[in-house]
């Protein structure tokens, strides 16, 4: 009976911890610090990605703004998926966050990702984007000076993805906003310098070594599934998410943001 009892009493405490574990995973975000390096660069361009929110519920939403505020940031790109479903719970949700975010004062820019484009009520979500001064790309571009760079910011839709109006030269550093990196891997140019994207999570699920085990779009044991890579003369940069999706489910891939540092080649 003793013997039983302790069996039964380890199995519990193993799924408490095992609980606790992912919960923190799915809910507690940490800060990735990211730094990628171009011969395009003069001096640094300041970063912050955040992507796949899925209207999440943040226990360190607060500890999360004051990161972005101390790493003071040029601009702030929202790279898709930042509702989970057009419901009005789940929108309020994600402009509670976002009125959150604006009121860092940052210039901030937002391309859509599968789950706004394919859920209801994209309307009316857009009509917050624009009311909180959130520069919404849908396939087109925008040119700015950082820091004496001359940088040209192309944003893309997930199902309507266009580089129709893509207007990159080669004195610009040319920076492509895509949900899934695939639609830009698909219709490459050869000119992009960087390209940030998400939709991955990471593979949610992640092993030693091996890495994420699935990726929506990239497959079993995908080659593109966070962090970066290099594609032929361009970078590509996967943020994991900030949120999740179906289940509130991640093993070694604990919810993200990145703040990221375009640095010159010294």
């Amino acid at each position: 009976m003793k013997k039983k009892t302790k069996i039964i009493t380890g199995l519990a405490l193993a799924g408490l911890c095992l609980t606790l574990y992912v919960d923190n995973q799915c809910f507690v975000a940490k800060e990735e610090k990211v730094i990628l390096k171009s011969e395009k660069i003069k001096k640094p361009i300041k970063i912050t990605q955040i992507t796949d929110f899925h209207s999440n519920a943040i226990k360190n939403l607060d500890e999360v703004l004051e990161n972005i505020q101390n790493f003071n940031p040029n601009l702030v790109i929202l790279t898709g998926d930042i509702i989970d479903y057009g419901t009005e719970d789940k929108i309020e949700r994600s402009v509670y966050f976002l009125e959150k975010l604006r009121s860092l004062n940052i210039k901030t820019y937002y391309i859509t990702g599968n789950h706004e484009e394919a859920g209801p009520n994209l309307d009316k979500f857009l009509s917050e984007i624009e009311r909180l001064g959130i520069t919404y790309l849908k396939n087109e571009g925008e040119r700015l000076n950082i820091n004496g760079n001359k940088v040209y910011l192309y944003g893309t839709s997930m199902f309507d993805f266009s580089y129709e109006n893509y207007k990159a030269d080669d004195e610009s550093v040319n920076i492509i906003l895509s949900h899934f990196s695939k639609n830009v891997r698909d219709n490459y140019q050869g000119n992009e310098d960087f390209i940030f994207s998400g939709h991955t999570h990471g593979g949610q699920v992640r092993l030693p070594i091996v890495g994420g085990l699935v990726a929506p779009g990239e497959g079993f044991f995908p080659n593109y599934d966070k962090g970066s890579f290099k594609f032929n003369d361009s970078i590509i940069y996967i943020d994991s998410g900030l949120g999740n999706t179906f289940l509130p489910l991640r093993f070694m891939d604990q919810i993200q943001y990145s703040n990221i540092v375009l640095a010159p080649v010294v």
